[in-house]
């Protein structure tokens, strides 16, 4: 598409994008992108197969994001690791019992400086500061030192949340394109299986600035039009350099969060048709 262009995109099939955000959409005439966990469809609060089947029959693209919306990234270790021990204390997105992020039965690796073993996610729970913890099936053999070591998906672990959810699509009559990586969380190992696959990478960057021509759609950045992270005039100031430079610009949100407002999208929309932004999809 020639000329400066705005995708908007919501993230984890919320109900709330076909209850709320579609009939904004549809009076300005315009698509969006849903990034969607298949097996969260027809779940509370959360789209059904014929709400998804109406949003992609008005030209919204069905974007993947992930088969259990893991987090991709690796968790760096808050506390010395020593052999023996079953429980390994790591920073961020990880929970008590969680189907997501980091789950039961995971096959994860921990990694150092000196060495690397596989070891399998028994449960996530909660540490007494109320960070998170992963316990492992069997004992870990080596030794990691915290803020030096990682715990991380394996190869297979990253091919199969980011390509192997597209048997889920294919079941559900779609072939995903784009894939939004959950929770924003990239290395480079996620993004080269994920650039083996997909066509465009939303979030491959997070930063304040909209992509410039000619950026690969494998390296596209986003930033967010939710009332927490941007009051108007930022937007504004967003879409201006989106304009200037006759580049792509990444919306996101989620539209179950009293953050994403109907009247925001719509706000947003008219601010990209004022400056003669077209409001589009990757796959445009």
């Amino acid at each position: 598409m020639d000329g400066p262009a705005l995708v908007l995109v919501f993230d984890d099939g919320y109900a709330a994008d076909y209850e709320q955000i579609r009939p904004v959409l549809a009076e300005a005439g315009v698509p969006a992108c849903l990034a969607v966990v298949p097996s969260w469809l027809g779940g509370d609060d959360y789209l059904d197969a014929d709400q998804l089947a109406a949003l992609a029959d008005d030209g919204w693209e069905v974007a993947a994001h992930g088969r259990k919306h893991r987090y991709l990234e690796p968790h760096r270790l808050r506390a010395d690791v020593t052999p023996g021990e079953t429980e390994i204390p790591v920073d961020g997105h990880v929970g008590p019992g969680e189907d997501h992020a980091v789950v039961a039965g995971d096959e994860m690796e921990l990694v150092s400086e000196d060495g690397r073993e596989e070891v399998r996610v028994a449960d996530t729970t909660e540490g007494e500061s109320g960070d998170g913890v992963v316990a492992v099936e069997t004992p870990v053999e080596g030794r990691y030192a915290a803020n030096e070591s990682v715990l991380r998906p394996t190869e297979a672990l990253l091919r199969d949340e980011i390509a192997g959810v597209r048997d889920e699509f294919e079941e559900l009559g779609y072939g995903p394109t784009t894939f939004v990586f959950p929770y924003d969380a990239v290395d480079s190992r996620a993004w080269a299986v994920a650039a083996e696959h997909y066509d465009a990478l939303p979030n491959a960057g997070v930063r304040g600035l909209p992509s410039p021509p000619g950026t690969p759609g494998t390296n596209l950045r986003r930033c967010y039009l939710q009332t927490t992270h941007a009051t108007m005039p930022e937007i504004e100031t967003y879409l201006d350099a989106v304009a200037e430079r006759e580049g792509v610009g990444v919306l996101a949100g989620h539209s179950a969060w009293d953050s994403v407002p109907p009247e925001r999208v719509a706000a947003v929309v008219e601010a990209a048709r004022e400056r003669g932004i077209s409001v589009t999809t990757f796959g445009d």
